[in-house]
């Protein structure tokens, strides 16, 4: 199916911008060196794998707007399935524990350094189509959100938008509407999930892309 063809068999798509906020600290909006844009294509992996699955991140950096803009495509959803998308912002990477290699416990809420300026913040949401695939944009503006998952760290958002290293989550459901409503599926992590194990799968991490700092 042709990519007009899959956004026509969403049942929900979400392409969205989240608006630059008050802001954590300074925002750095890209190199010096004059280039207008850096493109990012990143594979899915199975989270927290190096599982390859079928899908793929574009990520686009714009400099001379100062914004990320990100293409999200998955052939390896459940059909009619509700998921939400996170986006990780770990703004200095260089603080990391594996510098420009970060990851979970370099999120302050896990006990990671506070001056990597790490972020978790939701990206939008959508509903897989009859075949498992789906293919969803957003844009990401540095500054506050306002969505930040963890409520125990500061909501930077996005501060640095060539530096940063970015992680794009995709997070299941479960069956679209199946738990309430849809707004609380793919707006939230944790609303309207299945029942947790043994006896569903509960809200799970599925897949994640990893872009490098530029």
């Amino acid at each position: 199916m042709g990519r007009c063809g899959m956004n026509t068999a969403l049942l929900v798509l979400l392409a969205l911008s989240l608006a630059v906020g008050e802001g954590g600290g300074p925002v750095s909006c890209g190199p010096s060196a004059g280039a207008s844009e850096s493109i990012e294509i990143s594979d899915h992996f199975v989270f927290g794998t190096r599982k390859p699955v079928r899908g793929a991140t574009t990520l686009i950096r714009d400099f001379r707007n100062c914004a990320v803009d990100a293409t999200v495509f998955s052939s390896a959803l459940e059909a009619h399935w509700a998921y939400s998308i996170w986006i990780v912002a770990f703004n200095h990477p260089e603080h990391c524990i594996t510098p420009d290699a970060c990851g979970t416990g370099d999120l302050e809420a896990f006990g990671g350094d506070p001056r990597v300026e790490a972020s978790v913040f939701w990206g939008g949401g959508f509903v897989a189509d009859g075949t498992g695939s789906a293919d969803t944009t957003l844009t990401v503006r540095p500054g506050r959100t306002n969505r930040e998952l963890f409520v125990s760290t500061r909501d930077y958002g996005l501060l640095n938008v060539g530096g940063a290293e970015i992680h794009i989550v995709i997070r299941s459901h479960g069956p679209a509407g199946s738990r309430g409503p849809l707004s609380g599926q793919i707006g939230t992590a944790s609303g309207a999930c299945p029942p947790p194990p043994p006896d569903d799968r509960g809200c799970v991490n599925e897949f994640a892309s990893f872009h490098p700092p530029r």
